[in-house]
């Protein structure tokens, strides 16, 4: 089974390689240099690393990939194992905007649009070495504590064989 830490941080710089979606993404520090919010979560003992925390604590715009488990996939013979991730994420502020970004488009644009330097889209990527290309994304609406929308971005991937790396 592969180890999952790396698999986020695949999925990061793929995210942050469509170039719609990290525009999308970025903001302007007071040093004027651009960041782009585009992170991945990974679990650390201690309550400052906490899962629900870093997802309130989400700036808009942000986007947040986070390992969600893995379960068994021996449904074809050969897929020993199925990871699934969530894409967390905040729209930036509309206000003042006359064509703002809205959770459809962001949706859409990571699902569609390849990254650079790929002719296909992430769907249809190999993300990292002994990983098959992902089964169909799916997203669902939430609430966060103060009742103000985000979005949530499921991404199944299997693996192929049963690798031990």
């Amino acid at each position: 089974m592969l180890n999952p830490s790396p698999l986020v941080d695949a999925i990061v710089s793929a995210l942050r390689a469509i170039p719609d979606l990290a525009a999308a993404m970025i903001v302007i520090d007071g040093s004027g240099a651009q960041i782009c919010r585009i992170t991945g979560f990974h679990y650390r003992l201690g309550a400052e690393h906490r899962l629900a925390e870093a997802i309130y604590k989400m700036p808009a715009p942000s986007m947040l990939v986070a390992w969600d488990g893995t379960q068994g996939g021996n449904f074809d013979g050969q897929t020993m194992w199925k990871h699934r991730f969530n894409v967390y994420f905040r729209m930036g502020n509309a206000a003042g905007l006359a064509d703002p970004i809205g959770y459809e488009d962001l949706w859409w644009i990571l699902c569609n649009q390849p990254p650079t330097g790929s002719p296909v889209n992430i769907r249809y990527m190999q993300l990292y070495s002994g990983l098959d290309i992902m089964d169909t994304p799916s997203v669902a609406h939430a609430l966060d504590e103060d009742l103000q929308d985000r979005f949530v971005g499921s991404l199944v991937i299997p693996e192929l064989g049963d690798n031990d790396v």
